[in-house]
């Protein structure tokens, strides 16, 4: 499907339904003419009740003017927290394509999303169902606080933090939202911002902001990265009750 087609298609299929954020469309914003990428990038967000579609559209990159014309290459919603109403809308989505057992999802692991996909000529579409929050057993204390204090260290590298975020967050407890807000008054994390924004928790809007704010103008891949995160969790928010995570 041509850009074009994408474009209305969405339309149609998420009409009458509120977005939550200001759509990205990447060519139409010049701080991103420098991004080093292969690819053009779209993202939406739409929000019903306690669920959010995150929609990511990908194209090659050509010029601007023949962006419309371009075939699209991917396609994916993420549906986030509970809406029926979102995922019947996906569902159109999806159905717009032939049913496909999809490409590369081997790669994704066991990650306990529901993916279901379909192709509608070269365009691959991929409806991704994400977990709600379950209980999950605590991680052993020595092993939360020894994690927790790599968090906080701010000699820490950058990967150390990163495997401390994801090994963390495998519990999915307050303590560990509580933990991951701590580690970005020590420093910026952007894995620890992405996890936050899935999880809908608000508390991480302002440490979003501060990052954003921070970042130099020579760097668009991390204005890119963050703006997104940042629209994710603004998208989030008026469905979110104050102190209350959306999942």
């Amino acid at each position: 499907m041509r850009l074009s087609d994408v474009q209305a298609l969405l339309d149609a299929s998420f009409q009458d339904v509120r977005e939550g954020a200001p759509r990205m469309y990447e060519p139409e914003d010049s701080r991103f003419d420098e991004r080093l990428s292969a690819v053009w990038l779209e993202y939406r967000w739409y929000v019903h009740g306690r669920g959010l579609a995150e929609v990511f559209v990908k194209w090659k990159r050509v010029e601007k003017e023949a962006c419309a014309r371009e075939e699209v290459s991917v396609l994916r919603i993420h549906l986030l927290g509970h809406s029926a109403t979102l995922a019947e809308r996906a569902q159109r989505v999806l159905d717009a394509g032939m049913p496909s057992p999809g490409r590369l999802l081997e790669l994704f692991g066991a990650d306990g999303v529901k993916r279901e996909c379909s192709v509608a000529g070269a365009t691959g579409i991929t409806l991704e169902h994400w977990p709600p929050p379950v209980p999950q057993p605590l991680l052993p204390e020595e092993t939360f606080q020894a994690l927790s204090a790599v968090l906080v260290d701010p000699h820490a590298s950058f990967e150390e933090r990163h495997e401390a975020v994801d090994r963390l967050c495998r519990e999915r407890s307050p303590r560990v939202v509580h933990t991951l807000l701590a580690a970005l008054e020590v420093g910026p994390s952007l894995s620890a911002l992405r996890r936050l924004s899935e999880w809908g928790e608000p508390g991480a809007l302002p440490h979003l902001e501060r990052a954003l704010s921070a970042v130099a103008p020579d760097n668009p891949a991390d204005l890119w990265a963050l703006t997104a995160l940042q629209r994710r969790l603004q998208a989030w928010k008026p469905e979110t009750p104050a102190h209350e995570p959306a999942m």
